[in-house]
């Protein structure tokens, strides 16, 4: 192949290499935004299960209120039976001091339950919003699932074109020249192959000395740029790669130092 065709090829296989890295970055991206929304999910679900059990415990609270109170008000009952019978100033006070103890307790376990109504209300309140949030959620998730399968389907579809497209123009390629143009196209933000203008790489800038450029113009071998790492070729233009000043090429030799 000549040197003037594998360029050609090149200049395309940068364009594939382009899209196909877009592809693949859009392949991997895709699943992550799900994934993000499940681990959403995932902390409502937590949240809604700690509410849960906080809502369980105060049930077998509020439970236990009513039972103590029942209790205290059976017992209430009784010590009211037994005024009827008492006949001594001491059994009275040591009676009404029983009561009043009595309906101590009594305020104490009311407010108790109060307070714990209230609460458990509210708990009742956000888990009904949660279990709506986490059934919407659930459905969007399932929905999301089916778009990006689709999608991903269609991106490998894109991609396994891109592949058959990029195996015939390398097919003839040398690997190691395939692999580092891969990985220059790739960090050089698509741009792996460009000119030579006016004595500079129209990759970075960088001067190039005229023995350089005549290695590029001579077409034997791919050459690169020793700043970006591009490859450089030459382009026939009259007004490109050698609209190079005189003093550039009396002072080029030091680009290189002087066993260049």
């Amino acid at each position: 192949m000549e040197m003037k065709e594998i360029y050609t090829n090149l200049l395309s296989l940068q364009e594939i290499l382009t899209k196909r890295f877009k592809l693949e970055e859009d392949m991997e991206e895709l699943p992550k935004m799900l994934s993000s929304r499940i681990e959403v999910l995932n902390r409502l679900k937590k949240s809604y299960l700690s509410k849960h059990e906080q809502f369980k415990k105060l049930e077998e609270n509020i439970f236990s209120h009513q039972r103590l109170m029942g209790e205290l008000t059976l017992h209430q009952k009784k010590l009211a039976e037994r005024v009827k019978v008492i006949t001594t100033q001491r059994e009275y006070e040591s009676l009404d001091n029983e009561i009043s103890m009595a309906k101590k307790k009594e305020e104490e376990y009311r407010f108790h339950l109060l307070q714990d109504q209230r609460v458990i209300e509210d708990l009742r309140n956000a888990l009904g919003k949660d279990e709506i949030s986490i059934k919407q959620q659930e459905d969007d998730i399932v929905k999301e699932e089916e778009r990006i399968k689709a999608e991903l389907n269609k991106i490998k579809k894109q991609h396994d074109e891109l592949l058959k497209d990029e195996e015939k123009l390398t097919k003839e390629l040398d690997d190691n020249i395939r692999y580092k143009f891969e990985r220059i196209v790739k960090n050089k933000d698509g741009i792996g192959i460009v000119s030579v203008s006016k004595g500079h790489c129209n990759g970075c800038c960088l001067s190039i000395p005229s023995e350089f450029i005549n290695k590029i113009r001579e077409n034997i071998e791919i050459q690169f740029c020793p700043n970006c790492s591009r490859i450089l070729y030459y382009d026939s233009n009259p007004d490109d790669i050698f609209a190079i000043d005189e003093d550039f090429v009396e002072n080029d030799s030091d680009y290189f130092g002087d066993d260049e």
